[in-house]
């Protein structure tokens, strides 16, 4: 197996991370949070996937954006912003 290359995708989420936090931090009027799509069944998740020994990746394009936006939906600044949500609705710790 093909070791992935991940040098430059793991850094850009920490700043997209980071960035978000600072948005809700100084922009009190704005709802701010990122959401992470999951093991989606795109090119990339499933080349990932195929890397791992898998056909295909955890979950469909559908699935994902139809959980993402049952999060934005009900999102408020108390309750979503400056926190980071999985695309089915569970906050992850930071």
């Amino acid at each position: 197996m093909i070791p992935m290359k991940n040098a430059a995708y793991a850094p850009t989420k920490l700043v997209q991370h980071w960035y978000t936090k600072a948005i809700h931090v100084e922009e009190p009027e704005i709802i701010a949070f990122p959401i992470d799509p999951g093991w989606v069944q795109t090119d990339i998740g499933n080349r990932g996937a195929n890397a791992f020994g898998y056909e295909e990746a955890a979950i469909s394009v559908e699935q994902s954006v139809q959980g993402m936006i049952k999060v934005i939906d009900v999102a408020t600044r108390e309750t979503h912003s400056g926190k980071m949500w999985m695309w089915d609705g569970k906050e992850v710790p930071w």
